[in-house]
């Protein structure tokens, strides 16, 4: 079975995360992805963890993908960057607006040289309007959406998120877009231009509090309220004896499982708390008993068996390094063991994507910078041998200095060989 974008081609001018995101996935799904590095390469190349050079964060989030390290403000650079991108199907480009037109790659230029080419524009604030020209990362997009503002003790100041949500939904929402667009391009032979950014992406995560407010003509302003929800009850963050735990028991039905649990069939029937709005009007009261009550348990642990066990919705509150260490999150694909030349192994985030009828693809490894210049310039642009090394003596291909695999390695030792890096992968 093929892999569901076997044959696409993507060139990727994207870095740090959303595009990255977008392009991660699209190799996943099968697609062959050809990362367009400016010599220094990708910011996230000295994001920690760094090692002997190599980033852990650019190794975990580049998987499968291929590196050309190429001098685009060079003519002979952007030329072959426009071969590539005439026999391309999607382009992808996270700049800030304006950006990719000045280097010479803008949608109407490439339109007209691949009409069933795809772009996808991801930027923090859209192509067009007032803020389309600002700087923007997550955090900038995160606090203009008003979510960061729902983070927080109340009373107290926000607080942005501890993980990068918002760059991560926008490159969610970005496959989906481009998945869109190659559908269509099927139907119809077009292609098109499809722009996502992060504000619009975390608007959509609103999913009572502009409603609310509009809806009540402003009465109802969602804010911070710590641990727990502001309206709903029982919903947030409980104390345990050794740690904390997600419960979600606002609807009824939940609340009888949890009386049960608790062994208070009185709170669930005869008693102002069986009935959701009475609960919400005395929010204070029962998160507080809630809180008394676990306390009372052995352990965290215990607490989210006995109430699992009596299908309340709920979950420890875990530290990264019990995620790392639970075998059912393990089990459920959430974390996997990669590899990696310079780090071995190490745990990293699962593929969330999942399909009965295509195979997944293999667990491939993140480029070195300009690894794949050689195999990209001469066989997907195009060039001979020739004209590859006049770009490599000119510095217009570069790249850094490649680890051997471990299969290399071993190979290596057995033959008596050498395991550094070939001409067409040093540095000139």
């Amino acid at each position: 079975m093929a892999a569901l974008l076997d044959g696409i081609r993507v060139v990727d001018f994207t870095q740090a995360l959303s595009g990255p995101t977008l392009t991660r996935y699209l190799a996943e799904l099968g697609a062959d992805v050809v990362t367009v590095e400016q010599p220094g390469g990708d910011i996230t190349r000295h994001s920690a963890t760094v090692r002997d050079g190599r980033s852990g964060y650019f190794a975990s989030v580049n998987r499968n993908k291929r590196s050309l390290c190429v001098d685009v403000h060079d003519p002979r650079g952007a030329d072959l960057v426009h071969r590539l991108v005439a026999q391309a199907d999607v382009v992808a480009e996270n700049f800030r607006p304006g950006t990719i037109e000045r280097l010479g790659f803008g949608w109407e230029r490439l339109h007209a040289a691949n009409p069933r080419l795809i772009m996808c524009s991801i930027s923090a604030f859209g192509q067009e309007g007032p803020l389309a020209g600002l700087a923007g990362y997550d955090g900038v997009a995160q606090a203009y959406s008003g979510v960061t503002s729902l983070n927080g003790e109340a009373g107290g100041g926000p607080i942005v998120a501890g993980a990068a949500m918002g760059d991560v939904l926008t490159g969610v929402n970005a496959v989906a877009a481009v998945l869109g667009a190659l559908y269509h391009r099927e139907r119809t032979g077009d292609g098109q231009r499809v722009e996502v950014s992060l504000l619009l992406s975390y608007m959509q995560a609103h999913d009572m509090s502009i409603q609310s407010l509009s809806l009540t003509d402003g009465a109802v302003v969602q804010t911070r309220s710590g641990r727990f929800h502001p309206l709903a009850c029982p919903y947030g963050i409980f104390t345990c004896r050794d740690g904390y735990l997600f419960l979600c028991a606002a609807a009824d039905r939940h609340w009888r499982d949890v009386c049960a649990a608790m062994g208070r069939a009185d709170l669930a029937h005869d008693h102002p708390w069986a009935v959701r709005a009475s609960r919400e009007a005395a929010k204070a009261d029962v998160n507080r008993f809630l809180d008394e009550w676990l306390c009372s348990l052995p352990s965290r642990d215990h607490a989210v068996e006995l109430l699992q066990r009596h299908r309340v919705p709920v979950g420890p509150v875990y530290s990264i390094d019990e995620v790392v260490a639970a075998p059912a999150l393990r089990a459920a694909g959430a974390v996997r063991t990669v590899s990696d030349p310079v780090f071995g192994t190490f745990e990293a985030p699962g593929v969330p994507l999942r399909f009965s009828a295509v195979e997944a693809c293999d667990d491939g490894e993140a480029p070195f910078l300009g690894e794949h210049n050689e195999e990209v310039a001469l066989g997907w642009g195009g060039l001979d041998t020739a004209q590859y090394g006049e770009l490599c003596a000119a510095g217009v291909l570069r790249a850094e200095r490649v680890a051997p695999r471990p299969s290399q390695r071993a190979g290596a030792q057995l033959a008596g060989g050498s395991t550094g890096p070939s001409r067409s992968q040093a540095l000139p």
